[in-house]
């Protein structure tokens, strides 16, 4: 789901061996891509060299330019199947609570993930030696960051759910250089703060913008309010987890493989999450009526139907522009919400998410950058080194010297 956004998004995704996918969009749900260590990846739809040239271009070639506006369009339904799977959520958040949605995505995905490795002949516990105790790592990181973005889609609005997930990159690129010793500059710095100044935009503490004293009843959801606020970052964060276990395991583990796997844990850890954290049980089922079972059924429906369109958009579509595209999880998300829920901001709202917005795309597109400029330098340094490898043949090969 959102991406799940769910962690999950965004949920998002195995890319496979050949995929290359921006970080921004890689936390986009709980389907983080499986893709290659910094500084080893190669774009799908266009050769290094077009990438390195023009990170936010498309390809003057047609039929690659074809292709990456078939990703880009992609990668926009992604969005918004994304988008109407939280909708579904927030709708049945009304009478259900959060945890049983999870528990419910997680059978739907579940069937699909197995049903579509049958089709695809795709063993749905992985081939790759040495990767399941990882792969049920990520997993769980995965489900966790799954359950704490559905709780703070049930008690915050639509967008502030949205944009608050949308912090994962920056804790990637944050957890990366701690843990992989990956270059923390002094833009990704610049960005990171800025982001911090916009969660505190957007959530607008009660110290810091409201009254000093309010009522008992104004308390109690600002108590809500910040514990979901809370949830939302601390999702965020589990998705950036899941993409260092991801990178970790390495690639060339299908996507279906991650779906399945996160759909599996999730299943299980979301009602022993429901007993112990909330000392109960998940409902009978002869309590849910239609509209309650529909809803659930979307939200699952919806959220693989992201998975999967996500998995095929970041395959075509060239990095930079894929990268602006994860803006669309906040546009989409703000007309939903203002349409089906009347959600209304303030300025200091807007200026928060955009200060967010922005600012995550900018890391976004800097580190691409960055990759881009280590590509150059090691294809050169490889040029030269074949070239001096042949000269030193020719100087030792007798027969290779002219007569």
């Amino acid at each position: 789901m959102a991406k799940s956004k769910s962690t999950t998004s965004a949920t998002a995704t195995a890319v496979g061996a050949s995929s290359n996918v921006p970080t921004s969009i890689t936390i986009v749900n709980e389907s983080t891509p499986l893709i290659p260590k910094h500084g080893q990846i190669a774009t799908p739809s266009t050769s290094n060299t077009a990438t390195d040239a023009k990170v936010l271009s498309l390809s003057h070639e047609p039929a690659t330019r074809k292709k990456e506006i078939a990703g880009l369009v992609l990668l926009t339904i992604s969005s918004l199947a994304f988008t109407l799977s939280s909708l579904f959520v927030k709708e049945a958040g009304f009478t259900i609570s959060s945890l049983e949605i999870v528990f419910a995505r997680a059978i739907v995905q579940c069937i699909l993930s197995l049903i579509s490795c049958i089709v695809l002949r795709i063993n749905p516990l992985g081939d790759k030696p040495g990767t399941r105790l990882w792969l049920l790592l990520r997993a769980l990181i995965g489900s966790l960051g799954l359950i704490l973005f559905f709780y703070s889609l049930v008690h915050l609005s639509l967008t502030e759910a949205t944009v608050l997930f949308f912090l994962g990159p920056t804790f990637t690129v944050v957890l990366l250089s701690i843990l992989f010793n990956d270059p923390f500059t002094v833009f990704d710095g610049f960005c990171s703060v800025l982001c911090v100044v916009g969660v505190v935009l957007l959530s607008q503490p009660h110290h810091l913008f409201g009254k000093q004293t309010i009522s008992s009843p104004e308390q109690e959801n600002d108590r809500k309010r910040t514990m979901a606020i809370v949830c939302a970052l601390l999702g965020a964060l589990m998705s950036a987890a899941a993409y260092v276990v991801v990178r970790k395991v390495g690639k060339g583990i299908h996507f279906m493989v991650h779906v399945f796997y996160t759909g599996v844990v999730t299943a299980l850890v979301s009602p022993l999450v429901f007993f112990f954290l909330l000392q109960q049980t998940i409902p009978p089922v002869e309590e849910y009526a239609t509209r309650e079972w529909t809803q659930l059924a979307l939200v699952g429906l919806l959220a693989f139907l992201g998975q999967c369109l996500l998995h095929q958009g970041v395959k075509l579509a060239p990095p930079g522009p894929g990268t602006l595209m994860r803006m669309n999880d906040v546009v989409f998300a703000f007309f939903i919400g203002a349409i089906f829920f009347n959600e209304q901001f303030n300025m200091y709202s807007i200026i928060g998410a955009a200060l967010i917005m922005g600012m995550t795309t900018a890391l976004g597109v800097h580190r691409w950058q960055l990759d881009a400029a280590a590509r150059r330098l090691q294809r050169r340094h490889s040029t030269r080194e074949r070239t001096h490898q042949q000269r030193s043949s020719q100087h030792h090969d007798p027969k290779a010297l002219p007569h």
